[in-house]
């Protein structure tokens, strides 16, 4: 199994609190391979992501890393 523990800190709990529930439906999909868990905390969120290979465990951290990018692009317009 391979695990990865992230927090991403956002300037304020509004863009934490965006983020998260624009990536909740994300989450809620179920995959064979790796499990992804959000927790929202103040103004971060800490994101954790199991897998039984490194290959899941990329694929499942660019699904996070991709809207992460996005959305911060569309918070600086």
């Amino acid at each position: 199994m391979y695990f990865l523990d992230i927090d991403v800190a956002f300037d304020s709990k509004n863009q934490a609190t965006g983020f998260f529930k624009s990536i909740k439906p994300e989450l809620m999909e179920s995959y064979q391979r790796s499990q992804t868990k959000i927790f929202l905390k103040k103004n971060s969120l800490n994101i954790k992501i199991s897998a039984v290979d490194k290959t899941a465990l990329r694929a499942s951290l660019n699904s996070i890393l991709k809207p992460l990018i996005l959305f911060q692009e569309l918070e600086e317009l």
